[in-house]
């Protein structure tokens, strides 16, 4: 979908609906008291933004016959639901909702994309010098259904869409074990700007996104060598996650931007079957998260050749040029136990982890594989 059609979408969710009416009153440029009926939502607008509108009325030198010119077409246009293939009878309340619940899904989902990273089998002793490294891949599921409701009411097909969709993380990573020093070290990292590769630039058109992740921990063995070869760890560490993904350009522009810190502690279990390495785990996560999403489109100029009154409404405040929303989560109110486990494969200097995760808060399982090389 490109960014007209997208925005197409917000502008009939702006003026399509059922009519539900209430009464607002308006002064025009000659100080004249204008009452007007208006749909709920537009009120709602209007009141959000009395002054900004009164004084692009006064501005504009808007009379009153004027106003209720426009509020009627604006009601005209209200009473189109079916012209607009909406099935709501909130359009606005509805695509906000769906942009706020996905924004809820990502603040659940991305601390447990971080908890992905860095997942190796076993922990190293400290009794001889290790370093290994490599690239590990992690998906975490996000719950879409919230936003598949809001399409599927505002007119949009949302036929093949799971309710769930994978949400990805590709990171390198490092661990490093000094001799006689009874703790391994990880460290984690990934990025991505595509607006600074101008060939994935061009591509992609009005279209970028990016991310930061890094993160580190540490692990202690409480149990050297039990039973075959069991290995017992205590660890700790933390993981830092940014991104945003964006839309521009002369007519629109739209953003959705993340960021989570994550404290987490953990204690591991692995045994040494021969070259496989089977490991079962329990862990604590502390989330710090936020999401945003932004809306800005100039109607006048999407929609150039429609009637003037969308002009009106633009200028006078009537018909937001900006929409926005979002969901956060402090540490205290997101605390995440989890449990994973998985098998490693170790061939000579070959590392291979494949693993499962699941988060008993947010309801989310997890899968991540990596392939490394350590010595």
């Amino acid at each position: 979908m490109n960014i007209r059609k997208l925005f197409t979408l917000f502008m009939a969710t702006a003026l399509a609906g059922v009519v539900c009416a209430e009464n607002v009153t308006l002064v025009d440029c000659d100080g004249n008291k204008v009452t007007v009926d208006l749909p709920s939502e537009v009120v709602k607008v209007i009141n959000d933004n009395y002054s900004e509108v009164q004084s692009e009325l006064v501005a504009n030198k808007v009379s009153a016959a004027t106003i209720l010119d426009v509020s009627a077409k604006v009601n005209e246009a209200y009473g189109k639901l079916g012209d607009y293939g909406l099935k709501t009878a909130n359009p606005i309340t509805d695509a906000e909702d769906g942009l706020n619940e996905l924004c809820d899904s990502l603040v659940d989902v991305v601390p447990d994309s971080q908890m992905q990273q860095n997942v190796w089998a076993k922990a190293w002793l400290g009794e001889m010098f290790h370093i290994g490294g490599g690239i590990n891949t992690g998906i975490s599921f996000m719950n879409i259904s919230s936003l598949i409701d809001a399409a599927k009411a505002l007119g949009i097909s949302a036929d093949g869409i799971p309710t769930s969709i994978p949400f990805p993380t590709v990171t390198s990573d490092i661990r490093v074990s000094l001799p006689f020093f009874p703790l391994d070290i990880g460290a984690t990292a990934s990025f991505l700007d595509s607006s600074k590769f101008s060939g994935v630039s061009e591509i992609l058109n009005d279209f970028s996104l990016e991310f930061y992740n890094f993160g580190f921990d540490v692990r202690y063995p409480l149990i050297k060598k039990g039973p075959l070869n069991s290995i017992l760890s205590l660890g700790g560490g933390f993981y830092y996650s940014k991104g945003g993904i964006y839309l521009k350009d002369d007519e629109a522009s739209a953003s959705l931007d993340y960021k989570a810190a994550t404290f987490k502690i953990d204690a591991q279990y692995s045994l040494k079957l021969a070259v496989l390495v089977p490991f079962v785990g329990a862990r604590v996560a502390f989330t710090q998260a936020s999401s945003d999403w932004e809306i800005d489109v100039n109607w006048k100029e999407l929609y150039s050749d429609e009637s003037s009154y969308i002009g009106m409404a633009q200028d006078w405040g009537i018909l937001p040029t900006k929409f926005s929303g979002g969901a956060n989560c402090s540490f205290t109110e997101s605390i995440r136990p989890q449990l994973y486990g998985g098998i490693g494969l170790d061939v000579l200097c070959f590392d291979i982890t494949a693993s499962g995760c699941f988060d008993f808060n947010t309801m989310i399982p997890s899968v991540a594989f990596s392939m490394r090389l350590s010595f």
